[in-house]
This record gives structure tokens, sequence and C-alpha cells, in this order.
């Protein structure tokens, strides 16, 4: 529950500094929306460069296990799956192995 009330207030400031980037905008003042803008597009980029890690790391262990000259038990798997903290991210993975 926790997480759920961190995602939308964290999710209120963002809309927050969008709106008032906008009216800045409005204002006719171009260089406060254009910082913030940059700003988003900066911390998109941060998340971008962390997911790409994460990629990276995965396909490392999926080459290594490979190189083991074996699958992962469907129990390995299921349990790798699990572990996965993000519930998004874990949706998008199959429950079962294919």
């Amino acid at each position: 529950m926790t997480t759920a009330v961190t995602d939308v207030r964290a999710e209120l400031v963002e809309l927050t500094a969008e709106r008032d980037a906008l009216r800045a905008q409005l204002a006719g003042d171009l260089p406060a929306a254009t910082r913030w803008l940059q700003r988003k597009v900066w911390r998109q980029a941060a998340e971008l460069d962390r997911l790409n890690r994460r990629i990276a790391s995965q396909r490392f262990v999926l080459r290594t296990l490979d190189e083991l000259g074996r699958s992962l038990t469907g129990e390995e798997y299921r349990t790798a799956r699990d572990a996965v903290s993000n519930p998004q991210l874990r949706d998008r993975i199959a429950a079962d192995p294919a």
C-alpha cells in the first residue's frame, strides 16, 4: 500500500510541475517551460539507462545459464519471475516458461 501512495504522490508532483510549465508557457515564459521539459527528459533518460542496465544483466544471466548446458526448471523460472519487484515488469514476463 505504501508503494501505491508513493506512486500517486510522485504522479501528483509531476502533474503539478507540468501544469506550472504550461502556465509559464502561456504567460510567455518559455525558458521556465523549457527547463521543466528538459528535466523531464533527463529523468526519463536516467530511467531508460537503468532499465537498459537491468536488461543487460538479465541477458548475462541467461547466457550464463545457457553455458551450463541446461534450461531453468519450471520451478526455478517461477521463483525468478516471482522475485521481480516491479509488478508491471513481472506481469510482462510469462507465468510459465514456453
